[in-house]
């Protein structure tokens, strides 16, 4: 197999893995939601907004082609991020003004998505600078209708759902209106 060949597959496999990870961020803070029954504040949905722009570059990638602007988009969408998670760690940080939502593995949702986020940064920027991705060949085009094209419609798949689903709670839980600062029950 060409070298040319080979970045391209590490350089896609990394774009499938990061979107299945975004993929997993969002079904865990849903699962969060409906099995815990912790309704997400404002900042937290507006996390959840900016996983779903870095999730759309992804697949942007995956399906129409490596492009820089679909990388610009992801990593616009992880600095959206990761500025609202810094903004509600800053919330917190002070003691006596409690915290948001219970904690996973000693850090609350919020730091997860200030942590996730810095580290899509960190590798989508070094994806990015590899140049053979953006030349393509027939030979890739083959590679990728056999093998990732099934694994991309796939993930899609779960990324509409789950965004469908985040749409339907965000209905229920605000309504038309703007959201509760701090939310304890659905309005509808």
């Amino acid at each position: 197999m060409p070298w040319n060949t080979k970045v391209k597959l590490i350089t896609i496999f990394c774009n499938i893995f990061e979107l299945a990870g975004v993929i997993i961020v969002l079904s865990m803070a849903f699962a969060f939601q409906i099995i815990l029954h912790e309704l997400p504040c404002p900042l937290c949905l507006l996390q959840r907004v900016g996983f779903f722009l870095i999730a759309i570059g992804f697949l942007m990638n995956l399906h129409f082609g490596f492009r820089l602007y679909h990388y610009a988009m992801t990593i616009l969408g992880a600095l959206f991020t990761a500025f609202v998670a810094l903004r509600q760690i800053s919330l917190h940080v002070i003691p006596g003004t409690g915290f948001y939502g219970s904690p996973f593995l000693g850090y609350r949702l919020y730091t997860w998505s200030f942590i996730i986020s810095t580290i899509i940064i960190f590798f989508t920027t070094i994806l990015f600078c590899i140049n053979q991705q953006y030349l393509a060949t027939n030979k890739d085009k083959k590679i990728l209708k056999t093998y990732i094209t099934p694994l991309t419609h796939a993930l899609f798949s779960v990324f509409v759902v789950v965004l469908f689903l985040n749409i339907i709670t965000v209905f229920l839980e605000c309504g038309f209106g703007s959201c509760p600062s701090n939310p304890t029950h659905y309005l509808f």
